[in-house]
């Protein structure tokens, strides 16, 4: 290959540079290759590690790029029989397999990579994490449910108790100017509750006292002296007599409704904590905002997780806390961020309520302190002042056991933790003892499905052509059906899975694991799917929000991927006659899909999820992907390839407005079956599907009217959604008038 390169073209690796400054310079050196790390991409790859790399390992490094998984792997095995034992060939060999699905195999050839580099490169062991992530997925995913299972119970008991009696002592941390220490006061002053107790701690006496002429509270200030910030928050806290201590730093303000919202939420029978987002005092008009930004945090785990890598909280002046609770932590320590510390240390022992509002705004023009969104200080010491790297590592590796059962320093959970890292491309960061361990454990398991070993299919280019999928499933003896649920994001897709799921369609064992903030009942999605459709769309230069995706109709890539799909129904779903596939990114994938189930001998049926695209694009928004134009027009990209795909596909449709479903499930879903001629048990598992559909499914609600009515600025992008969701409600509406069967 290497013969038909010109030393000024790219070279074939990927790297971005000519060929005579990379691999066809004498000695060139391994370089990392910028991918970053996700399952759906075969995770982190680099270029051959060897000074003078094969041209045949360099080829198969490039097909590997490309997708193109069967050449690559001969490739792959080529060099290696050419080169055995080359650390570089069994890891990408390695990767390829766990692209395939082939865990068990993907396993031993990246952790032989590994032990052959000596554990110290860590791109390899990033991978070796992806590897294990998938492993580890099973039982880390049951863990998981249980976490948000019972988390959810906490909140519901939580929000049925009623507000503890009390009142709130504000501790004015007034390290600032007398002007500061009024603007704070005013906003206290401001509250819509009156039973506030005021206390200054710290700063000039006189100042302190000047400010507190504006003091307009029910109880009378009190003025502490102190130096510092720790001391200050201590020395107020001490001389508090309220239940509940809320902070604020000079400057800062409070919206109207702080301390009203944050006893409502946080004070209750369980000595509870919490903090709220905060916002710029400047761009304030001393309300909270309680839309999510897109970017934002959206709470899809619970807070003493994130903790361990993102400071929530960002200033003292954010925490609000039940005052024996904060004394007998030992509260503030002397530390870069007080705060930070204060909140990681207290979630080992009780979970926060972290608050969506923003209620606390900080005054930027006056306070040096680091602004919201800012990196974190690291250190290089251990403990809590470390990296976040290092606060991982001991949560992995805790001793002392934590009570919080919500926080990744309980036992039961550190596992879910590991998980959670490897499969965020963190591999090369875990202490290398742990991810050796790790991997000893998984070798000596006995190899079982679905983690390898799996029958390979071979390459289905000859099935392009298929279009009868009557006669492809007669072909077997036996029909099989496959229910594929398409619609966008936020549509009711997974409701819709999971009560197909109850009724009897079959899922894989490994399904996507329900997540706190996003969806808590579930996703019902099988993970090999969705990895399969990632990894296809990044191939085709789109990702799950591309409005825009050129599907191409045949090619190498298109018979790799097809070949892929029909491994993937015989690995996951065995000799199921009734399966249920689901991922919103089928909806623009749906042409291949539809050509792998008919090649895998099943009978294709499509349930499309309708919702109002009001709603979708304010689901979006409330889950900080999106702003509501943005949503309406993914919405209309997707529902179109929707309606394109169906009028072409010569299979049963059947239509169903989220509404219908929870209004009335069981008639919904016989006339589903009806349409779809399948047999759906609806009646021996009615009181799961009744439990599962309750009314709070449904949010963001909105009456039939134009997408843009009361969406600013959303004209533009609601041109064609409204005849476009008129299209797709008349067929709903024509399916609901078939009578259901019985």
């Amino acid at each position: 290959m290497a013969a038909d390169i010109g030393r000024n073209d790219p070279c074939p690796c990927g790297s971005g540079r000519r060929y005579k400054h990379c691999h066809g310079s004498v000695g060139a050196a391994a370089m990392p290759f910028p991918m970053e790390a996700s399952p759906g991409r075969g995770g982190a790859q680099r270029d051959p590690r060897a000074s003078a790399p094969g041209p045949r390992l360099l080829e198969a490094f490039a097909a590997h790029r490309a997708g193109m998984l069967a050449r690559a792997e001969a490739l792959y095995r080529q060099a290696l029989d050419e080169c055995p034992g080359d650390v570089e060939g069994l890891h990408m060999l390695g990767m390829l397999e766990f692209e395939r699905g082939h865990c068990r195999e993907a396993l031993e050839l990246v952790a032989d990579a590994s032990e052959r580099a000596g554990w110290d490169d860590p791109v390899i062991r990033e991978n070796l994490g992806l590897v294990l992530a998938k492993l580890l997925g099973p039982r880390a995913n049951a863990r998981q449910q249980t976490l948000v299972e019972r988390y959810l119970e906490r909140e519901r008991a939580r929000k049925a108790a009623p507000v503890a009696a009390g009142q709130v002592s504000v501790v004015l941390l007034a390290l600032g100017s007398a002007d500061a220490i009024a603007r704070s006061i005013g906003s206290i002053a401001a509250q819509c509750t009156a039973d506030i107790e005021l206390v200054v701690a710290g700063g000039a006496r006189a100042d302190a006292e000047r400010a507190l002429g504006g003091w307009r509270g029910a109880s009378a200030a009190v003025v502490v002296d102190a130096e510092g910030l720790v001391e200050a928050a201590h020395r107020g806290t001490a001389r508090a007599s309220g239940a509940w201590v809320a902070f604020i730093e000079a400057g800062d303000r409070y919206a109207p409704a702080r301390i009203e919202r944050m006893k409502a939420e946080i004070a209750r029978a369980e000595p509870l904590w919490g903090f709220s987002r905060i916002g710029n005092a400047r761009d304030a008009a001393g309300s909270g905002d309680a839309a999510l930004r897109p970017g934002d945090h959206r709470g899809d785990e619970p807070a003493s997780f994130a903790l361990l890598r993102r400071d929530l909280v960002h200033t003292v002046g954010n925490l609000f806390v039940e005052r024996t609770l904060f004394l007998g932590l030992g509260g503030l320590r002397d530390v870069d961020d007080p705060a930070d510390e204060f909140a990681r240390r207290a979630s080992r022992v009780v979970e926060p309520v972290p608050m969506a509002e923003r209620l606390y705004f900080r005054d930027r023009v006056s306070d040096a302190r680091r602004p919201e969104g800012a990196s974190r200080r690291e250190s290089s010491g251990a403990g809590f002042d470390g990296s976040a790297d290092v606060r991982v590592a001991e949560a992995l590796r805790e001793d002392r056991a934590a009570t919080n059962p919500f926080c990744p320093g309980y036992p039961a959970n550190r596992e879910l933790l590991l998980r959670d890292e490897l499969r965020a491309g963190r591999g090369g960061r875990i202490p290398v003892e742990i991810l050796r361990a790790a991997a000893a454990e998984w070798r000596a398991k006995p190899a079982s499905a679905p983690y390898g070993g799996a029958p390979r299919v071979a390459s289905i280019a000859d099935a392009s052509g298929a279009s009868n999928a009557s006669d492809a499933a007669s072909a077997s003896g036996e029909e099989k059906v496959a229910l594929v649920v398409l619609g966008v994001y936020r549509s009711g897709t997974s409701a819709i899975a999971r009560a197909l799921n109850l009724c009897g369609a079959a899922l894989p064992e490994r399904i996507i694991a329900p997540r706190l903030g996003i969806n808590p009942k579930g996703f019902w999605e099988a993970e090999a799917v969705t990895d399969l459709d990632a990894r296809l769309m990044r191939h085709l230069g789109a990702d799950w929000n591309s409005l825009d995706v050129v599907l191409p109709r045949d090619g190498p890539l298109v018979d790799e991927f097809l070949g892929q799909m029909c491994e993937l129904l015989a690995r996951e779903y065995g000799g199921a006659k009734l399966i249920l596939v689901k991922d919103p990114r089928i909806s623009m994938l749906a042409p291949l899909w539809h050509r792998a189930l008919v090649a895998s001998r099943y009978r294709p049926a499509y349930l499309v999820a309708v919702r109002h695209p009001l709603e979708v694009a304010r689901s979006f928004e409330g889950q900080g992907d999106m702003q509501v134009d943005s949503g309406l027009a993914l919405w209309r990209a997707y529902m179109q390839r929707v309606e394109a795909f169906v009028a072409g596909a010569g299979a049963r449709v059947a239509w169903l407005r989220y509404t219908a479903l929870l209004d009335d499930w069981h008639s919904a879903l016989e006339r589903v079956a009806s349409r779809l001629e399948v047999a759906l048990d609806t009646r021996s598992r009615a009181s799961e599907v009744d439990a599962f559909l309750e009314r709070g499914l449904h949010n963001y609600r909105v009456e039939d009217r134009s997408p843009g009515d009361d969406a600013p600025g959303s004209a533009a992008a609601a041109d064609g959604v409204l005849d476009l969701y008129r299209r797709l409600v008349a067929r709903c509406d024509a399916d609901a008038r078939l009578p259901p069967t019985h």
